[in-house]
């Protein structure tokens, strides 16, 4: 995803936040195009624009502030669901490293959605960092100021194969 499909994502799916949190769904569709909407993506689409985002930004914790157990509740069902995705895609790269290292920015998506839902995930990150090159920032690089290293580090670099 590039900076302007996280605009377009924004723009799509902050107008429709408030009636997806009182929704039952946990993947709410906002067109063809885009991803469909989540707390975890809308929280990783403001993340990568950055100051880009700040008018979103404000919209998104009104929101959140006003329907605060129902973000919670949605954080937390969005929270088992990319810890499953998170891990799935893991036990894939044990099986075949070569292969899960090319998937390695596509998937460590789910790992950044992690950390901005608040989750911290030790165990995984253990096996993470056995097979972790650091390197250089695995999306666009007008993106990397946005995550801290120190915070993001699995965004800098890539896997073993």
């Amino acid at each position: 995803m590039n900076i302007q499909t996280d605009i377009d994502y924004l723009s799509a799916g902050v107008p429709e936040l408030e009636t997806y949190l009182l929704s039952n769904e946990l993947y709410y569709p906002i067109g063809a195009r885009l991803p469909q909407l989540t707390l975890g993506g809308i929280l990783l689409s403001l993340a990568r624009v950055g100051l880009k985002g700040e008018s979103f930004r404000a919209r998104v914790e009104a929101i959140r502030l006003k329907w605060r157990s129902a973000w919670d509740a949605k954080s937390n069902r969005e929270i088992s669901a990319r810890i499953a995705l998170w891990k799935n895609y893991l036990a894939e790269y044990r099986d075949d490293p070569k292969s899960g290292a090319r998937l390695y920015s596509q998937n460590v998506r789910y790992r950044a959605m992690l950390g901005l839902l608040e989750k911290k995930l030790d165990e995984s990150d253990a096996l993470l960092k056995g097979v972790f090159i650091e390197g250089k920032f695995i999306w666009e690089e007008e993106c990397a100021q946005n995550f801290p290293r120190e915070t993001f580090w699995y965004l800098f670099g890539t896997l073993k194969e």
